[in-house]
């Protein structure tokens, strides 16, 4: 195979495999991270679960009101009735009284935007951007769910520095039940964990479940153009006591089965952030997943539980994990959460890259720097493999001349040219195909890069330099203009296609992916610019060792 060929083969499929990825992840959220939603929740509803978990739909619809002439209309009383409000270190939540609802929430250490005083906001009871975690108990006869009215003695609770925080919110039934929803706040935790203190004052025993789930506005685009951002994937996510990590596309919702597993978590993903309801590990628990009218719901149903009548006892201990894709904690948190993090097909490769990435960082303290370092550390690796293939385009380029004289000498006879072209390359033990597969091996790596660097929440409002954000575009331009000349350059260094076809393709290739990382985090490009001039470096310096 010849060596140009690869190479444009290569370009080609790089090239494609940036406009699929554009065109197949269509913005869905803005460049701050914030999914675009409308603003209905509904209900939910499955079919039966195991014994000894309650059915799925169980769990009581919310309240709303819909017409044939009228789209959904959400239950209005979460922005107008009383909400408790608590602030750590990390987050500033609001929970609503009705049912305990998380119906805000805010990220404390991550503003909206660059410079902004705002804090991004994950979840949201605003009509355009509806995202809640609720959480109750059933049967809903005999106890509170997501719906019930709660009371709350503060409207305002702070986290003191090194103590838990527990905010608690009442409940009385007809029945002499008495519920305390708990909830846990930690110090350097985006983890709030609820439970229920249940005092048992009727005359009989209640058999009791709770449930958590997570209710989610629909997606829209976003209206930019085609090329103005990146995402990677939106949506919803399982993971079981098998080890099976499972996406649920938002259009899948209605058709996704209903699954059993002891431990787990249910997650709603977004770019950069995510929100988990994380269950004991020890017990089975359903997960399903519902959609109606646009509105999306994950629902995880606990097992049950006997409360002797005239008893006390506690239920429930769900983590809810609201916040970044921090790689760091991810892993401490639960089994497979780091799997939020979406790396694409290739996360086999793309995860070893990014711990590999956070440990020299943990050296270094500068992402940036961290992003050359690792291009360096990963040329080198491949420096044999490299130097395979510019050998093989050097060789090439040095016998141009001569592999042009056999055409003219047999231009009419094309199987003589091909006879004395082999002739060639066997007396000067040159390979055409010696530079194919040392390529072809390195691509992997690079779309996981790729994956890793738009996926890092760390890269997210960081500067550097005259950059403003390494998760954003050059606002200059000037990253994808040394990028696009640095390519040009390299092609330069290389012996041109004998096909004027390819030829022309080759010649507009850095004019096509400079346009292509005009849009591009600058982070990603810095990638990519240090690796064209570590190729340049490596090429420049076999060409004279060939030459000299």
């Amino acid at each position: 195979m010849n060596t140009q060929k690869i190479f444009l083969f290569i370009a080609i499929f790089l090239t494609i495999f940036i406009l699929w990825d554009k065109w197949e992840l269509t913005q869905s959220t803005d460049e701050n991270g914030n999914t675009i939603t409308q603003t209905t929740i509904v209900g939910v509803d499955s079919q039966d679960a195991a014994i000894d978990v309650p059915a799925a739909s169980d769990v009581p619809n919310v309240a709303s009101t819909v017409t044939e002439d009228t789209t959904p209309t959400i239950d209005n009383s979460f922005t107008q009735g009383a909400f408790t409000t608590v602030v750590t270190d990390l987050l500033t939540v609001e929970i609503s009284h009705k049912g305990g609802t998380i119906i805000n929430a805010y990220l404390n250490e991550y503003p909206k935007e660059l410079k902004s005083e705002e804090k991004f906001q994950l979840l949201s009871n605003s009509p355009d951007r509806i995202f809640y975690a609720q959480s109750g108990l059933i049967p809903a006869e005999q106890m509170p769910t997501h719906q019930s009215e709660y009371t709350s003695e503060r409207q305002t609770y702070f986290l003191q520095s090194n103590s838990e925080l527990i905010v608690p919110l009442i409940w009385k039934g007809d029945n002499g039940v008495v519920v305390t929803k708990n909830y846990h706040f930690k110090p350097d935790s985006y983890i709030v964990e609820v439970d229920y203190l249940i005092s048992n004052n009727s005359n009989t025993d209640q058999i009791v479940s709770s449930y958590t789930q997570l209710s989610h506005g629909s997606e829209e685009e976003s209206g930019g153009g085609f090329m103005m951002g990146m995402q990677n994937f939106s949506g919803g996510a399982t993971y079981n006591d098998e080890e099976i990590f499972e996406k649920i596309d938002f259009d899948d919702f209605d058709s996704s089965p209903k699954t059993t597993s002891i431990g787990g978590w249910a997650a709603m993903i977004q770019h950069y952030f995510f929100a988990a309801w994380i269950p004991n590990d020890d017990e089975k628990h359903t997960y399903s997943t519902k959609s109606s009218r646009g509105n999306y719901l994950l629902t995880t149903v606990n097992p049950s539980s006997r409360i002797a009548a005239g008893t006390t006892a506690i239920l429930g201990k769900n983590q809810l994990y609201i916040g970044p894709k921090e790689h760091v904690r991810l892993e401490l948190l639960a089994p497979g959460l780091d799997k939020t993090v979406d790396y694409g097909w290739l996360y086999i490769v793309a995860k070893p890259v990014a711990i590999f990435l956070h440990w020299i960082y943990s050296f270094i303290g500068n992402w940036a720097l961290s992003i050359v370092v690792l291009t360096l550390i990963i040329k080198l690796a491949f420096y044999k493999l490299s130097e395979k293939s510019f050998r093989s385009m050097a060789g090439m380029k040095k016998l141009a001349p001569r592999l042009q004289k056999i055409k003219e000498t047999y231009k009419d006879d094309k199987q003589k040219i091909g006879k004395k072209t082999m002739e060639l390359y066997k007396k000067e033990k040159i390979n055409p195909a010696a530079g194919c597969l040392p390529i072809l091996v390195q691509i992997p790596v690079f779309i996981s890069i790729y994956w890793v660097l738009i996926e890092m929440v760390e890269l997210r409002q960081t500067p550097f330099l005259y950059l403003p954000d390494l998760s954003m575009k050059d606002p200059y331009f000037i990253l994808p203009l040394i990028m696009g000349a640095s390519m040009w350059f390299q092609q330069r260094l290389n012996p041109p296609p004998a096909d004027p076809i390819q030829a022309k393709i080759m010649m507009m290739l850095p004019v096509v992916f400079t346009v292509f990382f005009l849009w591009f985090p600058s982070g990603l490009v810095l990638y990519w610019v240090t690796n064209n001039v570590l190729s340049i470096t490596q090429q420049v310096y076999i060409n004279k060792k060939i030459n000299g």
